[in-house]
C-alpha cells in the first residue's frame, strides 16, 4: 500500500492517566490498555477538551448533513470548534490521502471517518490510535458486539462506530403481487421468479448488483460466499478457503444467471450507482444494495419506482439454513496519533456514538451504530431500510489482515475474470487461492 511501518511502542498505563484533565467524561481512561501489542505511534499529551479540531469525512446521509451533526456538537461544546472537510467519494483516493498525510507526520486532519475495512490495515501502520484506553469501561457495550469486533485490530479498538451499514434486497413487490408470487427466499428461487418477471415482459432484467472489477465486487462475493457455507480465508485467517466445493457452486450460478440473462452482461462494469440507476428506472426485479438505496428508490424526484419497492434479507442457497448473510459496512471514527487536539477528538468522538447523534443518524436516513437506536421501534416504523439493517445477520469481509487491500484484489479481479467468461469457475478460484495465500505470506501479487 505504500505505507511506511513504524515499530511498535507499548503505551504505559500511567502516561495515559494525563487523561484526567479531561475530567468526569473520561474519568476512567488511566485503566489497561487492553492489551494486544498494536503497533501504534505513542500519541502526544491528550490535552484539555478544548479548541479546534478537523474532521475529515466523506459526505454522507442529505446534503449538508454533516454540517449538521458538526453544528449540533459545537451547540453542546461551545469550547470546541470543528471544521468539517469533505474527503472524495472514492474510498481508494481517501485512504491513499490518509495515508500520506499521516504517514509523513501531519497533524492536519484530527478525527476521520474511516472505512469498516480499514483498522488492520490502519492499526498496523500506525495511522489511527488505539481508543479502548481514552475511553470509559463499558463503552462498547453500546455497540452491536459484531459490529465493536471488527473495529478491532490485535486486541484494541483502532475505532468507534459511528453509522452502520448491511447489503439489503430490493425487489419489485407491485410485480410480484401482479404475479400472485412470495418474496425468494433462496438464491434459486430469486432466479427461478426473475426469469419469470423477465418473460411477462414487465421488466427488462431480473437482477442487478455490483459485479464490476473493484471491491464491491469482494462484498457481493463474501454475501454470496457465506450464503452456500463458504469462506474466502480460513476462521484462523492463515489459509485461503476460497477454492472450494460450496465457492465453485456460487461462482457456476453468478455464471448461470449470466449466461440465462437474468443478470445483465453490463453488471460485470456495474458499481453501486449504475446498479442501482438500473433498479430505480425500472429495468430490473431484483437489486442487491446498501440501506441507502432504499431512500433513493423511494425518492420521486429521480426513481420511476416510488412506492413499489420491497425490501427483504438476502437469499440463502437452497438447503442451507435461515436468511443470507449480509457483509457488515458502514465506517468508524478514527483519530490521527498526531493531532493536536486529541482531547477535543475524544469529546467529539463520545458525543457522535452518543444517543442525540446516533438518532440524528436515523432520522436522516443514515444506519446508527448503537444498539438502543438501532432497535428502536418508533425509528424503525418511520424506515423500513433500518429494521431491514438491524435484523440483517452479518458476515464480515476478511478485513481483520492487514494486507486487506491485496486480498481482496486478488479475489475481485479473478471473480470479475470469470463472469466476464475469460477463465472457468474452478480456474477462476485457483488462481484467487493462489493470490490469497501470496499476501498471507507477506508476498507480492
Amino acid at each position: 500500500m505504500g505505507t511506511s511501518h513504524r515499530s511498535a511502542r507499548t503505551r504505559r498505563a500511567s502516561v495515559l492517566c494525563v487523561l484526567t484533565v479531561l475530567g468526569s467524561l473520561l474519568a476512567s481512561a488511566c485503566g489497561s490498555s487492553g492489551g494486544g501489542g498494536s503497533a501504534s505511534v505513542a500519541p502526544k499529551d491528550v490535552g484539555p477538551a478544548s479548541g479546534h479540531l478537523t474532521w475529515y469525512a466523506i459526505n454522507f446521509g442529505p446534503e449538508g448533513f454533516p454540517q449538521k451533526l458538526v453544528d449540533a456538537f459545537q451547540r453542546d461544546h461551545p469550547g470546541i470548534t470543528v471544521t468539517y472537510q469533505a474527503a472524495p467519494n472514492n474510498t481508494d483516493t481517501m485512504r491513499a490521502t490518509l495515508t500520506t498525510e499521516i504517514s509523513g507526520g501531519s497533524g492536519s486532519i484530527d478525527v476521520y471517518n474511516g472505512d469498516v475495512v480499514w483498522p488492520a490495515q490502519f492499526g498496523k501502520a500506525s495511522l489511527a490510535m488505539p481508543l479502548d484506553a481514552h475511553l470509559p469501561d463499558g463503552y462498547w457495550d453500546r455497540f452491536p458486539r459484531e459490529r465493536a469486533d471488527i473495529a478491532e485490530y490485535r486486541g484494541e479498538h483502532i475505532g468507534a462506530p459511528l453509522y452502520v451499514d448491511a447489503g439489503l434486497m430490493y425487489y419489485r413487490k407491485d410485480l410480484l403481487d401482479k404475479h400472485h408470487l412470495p418474496v425468494p427466499k433462496t438464491w434459486e428461487e430469486l432466479k427461478r421468479t426473475a426469469a419469470r418477471l423477465q418473460r411477462s415482459g414487465d421488466v427488462r432484467y431480473g437482477y442487478v448488483a455490483q459485479w464490476a472489477n473493484y471491491e464491491g465486487l469482494t462484498v457481493d462475493w463474501t454475501e454470496m460466499s457465506a450464503a452456500a457455507g463458504g469462506r474466502t480465508v480460513s476462521r484462523d485467517g492463515r489459509r485461503p478457503a476460497i477454492d472450494s466445493p460450496e465457492n465453485r457452486r456460487v461462482l457456476r450460478f453468478m455464471r448461470d444467471m449470466l449466461d440465462e440473462g437474468v443478470a445483465p452482461s453490463a453488471i460485470t462494469s456495474f458499481q453501486e450507482q449504475q446498479s442501482l440507476q438500473t433498479f430505480v428506472e425500472g429495468d430490473a426485479a431484483f437489486h442487491r444494495n446498501w440501506a441507502y438505496a432504499y431512500g433513493e428508490a423511494n425518492n420521486p424526484k429521480t426513481s420511476q419506482v416510488v412506492g413499489k419497492v420491497g425490501i427483504a434479507p438476502l437469499p440463502a442457497f437452497d438447503g442451507e439454513k435461515g436468511p443470507g448473510k449480509s457483509a457488515a459496512g458502514g465506517w468508524n471514527l478514527m483519530v490521527n496519533p498526531h493531532s493536536d487536539a486529541i482531547g477535543a477528538a475524544l469529546t467529539f468522538i463520545r458525543w457522535m456514538t452518543g444517543e442525540k447523534a446516533q438518532r440524528m443518524l436515523a432520522e436522516n436516513g443514515v444506519i446508527p451504530a448503537r444498539s438502543d437506536v438501532l432497535h428502536d421501534e418508533d425509528l424503525q416504523r418511520g424506515n423500513p431500510a433500518l429494521k431491514a439493517a438491524a435484523d440483517a445477520p452479518l458476515v464480515s469481509r476478511p478485513s481483520g489482515i492487514a494486507r486487506y487491500a491485496q486480498l481482496s484484489h486478488g479475489v475481485y479481479t479473478n471473480v470479475n475474470g470469470s463472469l466476464a467468461g475469460s477463465a472457468s469457475p474452478g480456474s477462476a478460484l485457483h488462481a484467487a487461492a493462489e493470490d490469497i495465500e501470496r499476501v498471507l505470506e507477506g508476498r507480492a501479487l
